[in-house]
């Protein structure tokens, strides 16, 4: 199902591109994280089955379960959580440029935030492999704006002012 969006233009403004981030490259993004968060949530999880079964057959203290338990709650943040949450996050987000103005959707009730194009400054590009790229753009006045894991990054590129002193190169 393709969602249309209604962005506010002004009159005489015309859209130039809208997109939103590649799914499995916004979700995965953080993979080691997740992973690692996984791995200990599972060590946790066994910690926490063989504390819950010395605490019922011996009569030690049950206060020793809450460091396992404590640490199966933040890993599966860290892990599973993490993933899921991503992957909820980016139902809601979509950008569009026009020949004025930036827009980024994002959140569940559709909070729209609007750049003006006159306080560009540039961009910093990272690349996830060979199609997705992430841009941290630069505006006078504004802490900077990350767009994720755009695909086709030379349409949105292509749409971006071009000004003297801009700020380009790797890494966001």
């Amino acid at each position: 199902m393709t969602r249309v969006l209604e962005w506010p233009l002004i009159e005489g403004e015309t859209l130039c591109w809208q997109g939103r981030p590649a799914p499995r490259c916004y979700v995965f993004k953080r993979w080691l994280q997740a992973l690692l968060g996984t791995l200990i949530f599972l060590a946790s999880s066994l910690w926490l089955m063989v504390g819950y079964h010395l605490v019922s057959s011996q009569d030690i203290t049950p206060w020793l379960l809450i460091i396992p338990l404590l640490l199966i709650i933040v890993a599966f943040g860290i892990g599973p959580g993490h993933i899921l949450m991503a992957r909820m996050r980016w139902e809601h987000i979509f950008y569009a440029l026009s020949d004025q103005r930036l827009f980024v959707r994002s959140g569940r009730n559709g909070r729209l935030k609007i750049y003006s194009l006159a306080a560009y400054r540039g961009f910093q590009k990272r690349r996830y492999g060979k199609r997705q790229v992430s841009f941290r753009l630069k505006f006078s006045d504004e802490v900077p704006v990350v767009l994720e894991c755009l695909e086709h990054s030379e349409n949105f590129t292509a749409c971006l002012p071009v000004i003297d002193d801009q700020v380009t190169g790797e890494s966001v």
